[in-house]
């Protein structure tokens, strides 16, 4: 087992220990118990809250609660330095850290190399996928969706969401950025809602617009981002283009296209309140929603679109085990529609947005975010302005493109789709395509790389699972790389080929 980068305190205790007590469980499949609650989940362990059984490293004997404890996301090695001013560093696991708090949080803590504090909390994220249903189909109505977003009105929504100054969550200029939203979504015929909530001491909204589905009216899709913004100087001048007028123009232009359309499922348009002081919008509404019962099928959140420089003009997908069909099928359904965006997968994925509200409360979620947002100058700053990015188009153009195609697809336009043989996929040099599909015995792809590099070809099932891969050195040029699929039950599959530091993504049917 790979133990986190860094233990600050790591005690393997065998006397006395304390009620409460945070530590790690070397079991990635363990679950809550009636003596603890799991508050981090990665691919190789657990970290739990509660009574420690004499099993796994023990981080922190002295606990009293939840609230003493903060998830804290840094930029680089020096963020774990700033993070020291919070409180004492017990784990770290990427950027991710979990801090013993010296005082209770109050709000923003801007570090330049600090990227989010936010509350330590409970999660029910599951260990295993969550099935996500993928058709084996192309969609004309998706492809019209994806052909009418426009460059023009991202940059005019975007520009409108700067223009309040600063929309940091106490301020009346995220009170009026709302309104506008609010406004905006109901002249395009949705019901939209403004939900308050109660965020460090004041008044915070969420902004909520529903397009209910014909068929599935009670199971349903969201897209999101959060419309809130910060800087140095957070209550006068924090525009807020790239963090996040960006992901919130794109749900708004999701809306604006996908209300003209009718959708099996129904979607929900949602722009959140209090991402910047500790993701308190999307938690509020998250754990609503799981109060209530709501059947909600995944989430795809935008946040921080624009900032493309080459070669870092590339979209990092951040999910976690649960919600691995999910960004299986964002990496399929993106290839096949917009196939000019190239993605790369976040390893490990980052919870420093809204999606990771989400992951608590149980549901699929995603996180699409430019790949080199760890670097962009502008990030906080009162320089984010929409100025700095329009150099990088279409590469946000094509960030949106994604998210509401994926989007727009899970939700089943009701429109009949076009049968295809396959999802012929390009990305970047290198390109993947099945010889033939539906297939019963050997599936044959023909994988063009630009050199002589290791590929990897892995089947997933509906849920995320890998079912089996392959791996073969392939010269420059086209080779066929075949699997064996006569073992698999019949159904739809996805196929992921990862070579020369790119990957291509195709869906598969299997028949008997």
């Amino acid at each position: 087992m790979r133990i986190p980068i860094l233990f600050a305190i790591s005690l393997l205790i065998t006397g006395t220990v304390s009620a409460e007590t945070l530590f790690i469980i070397p079991d990635r499949y363990a679950e809550a118990t009636d003596s603890y609650v799991i508050v981090y989940r990665t691919e190789e362990h657990v970290v739990a809250f509660g009574t420690w059984g004499k099993r796994g490293n023990i981080l922190d004997t002295d606990a009293s609660d939840l609230s003493a404890y903060a998830l804290v996301t840094v930029r680089n090695d020096n963020g774990i330095l700033q993070a020291t001013e919070l409180g004492r560093v017990l784990y770290r696991n990427g950027r991710t850290l979990i801090v013993k708090l010296l005082r209770p949080l109050t709000g923003d803590f801007l570090r330049t190399d600090i990227f989010m504090v936010q509350p330590l909390r409970e999660t029910k994220a599951p260990a295993t996928p969550i099935p996500i249903p993928v058709r084996g189909e192309y969609d004309d109505s998706v492809a019209d969706i994806v052909a009418a977003v426009s460059e023009d009105s991202l940059i005019s929504i975007t520009t409108n969401y700067q223009n309040y100054l600063t929309r940091h969550s106490s301020t009346s200029g995220f009170d009026s950025a709302c309104a506008w939203s609010h406004n905006r979504f109901l002249s395009y015929g949705l019901n939209s809602e403004i939900r308050h909530f109660s965020s460090l001491g004041y008044d915070c909204q969420n902004v909520i617009a529903t397009q209910t589905g014909t068929v599935n009216p009670d199971q349903y899709w969201i897209i999101c981002g959060h419309l809130d913004s910060t800087s140095p100087q957070p209550q006068t001048d924090a525009p807020g283009a790239d963090d996040n007028g960006s992901g919130s123009a794109a749900v708004m232009e999701a809306a604006r296209i996908m209300s003209q359309y009718d959708f099996e499922y129904t979607v929900r348009y949602c722009l959140w309140g209090g991402e910047e002081q500790g993701l308190f919008g999307s938690a509020h509404y998250a754990d609503s929603v799981k109060l209530a019962g709501d059947v909600i099928l995944g989430v795809v959140n935008l946040d921080m679109i624009f900032y493309g420089p080459s070669p870092y003009d590339k979209a990092a997908l951040n999910y976690n085990t649960a919600s691995t069909g999910l960004g299986l099928a964002f990496d399929a359904v993106s290839d096949t529609y917009v196939p000019a965006l190239t993605k790369t997968v976040a390893n490990p994925p980052v919870s420093a947005s809204d999606h990771a509200s989400f992951w608590v409360a149980g549901y699929p979620a995603m996180l699409s975010i430019e790949m080199d947002w760890g670097s962009n100058p502008y990030y906080h700053q009162t320089t984010d302005v929409i100025a700095n990015y329009t150099q990088y188009f279409p590469f946000g153009t094509n960030m949106a493109k994604a998210a509401i195609a994926t989007v727009a697809y899970l939700a089943v336009p009701s429109g009949t789709g076009v049968e295809e043989d396959s999802f012929h996929n390009s990305i970047g040099t290198v390109t993947m395509r099945l010889s033939s599909n539906p297939v019963n015995f050997m599936a044959s792809a023909i994988v063009n790389v630009p050199s002589t590099c290791l590929a990897k070809l892995s089947l997933f099932d509906i849920s995320g699972r890998e079912v089996q891969s392959v791996s073969e050195t392939l010269p420059a040029g086209s080779s066929p790389i075949d699997m064996n699929v006569q073992s698999l039950v019949p159904g739809i599959y996805l196929l992921r080929l990862d070579a020369n530091g790119e990957s291509a993504t195709s869906s598969m049917v299997i028949i008997k």
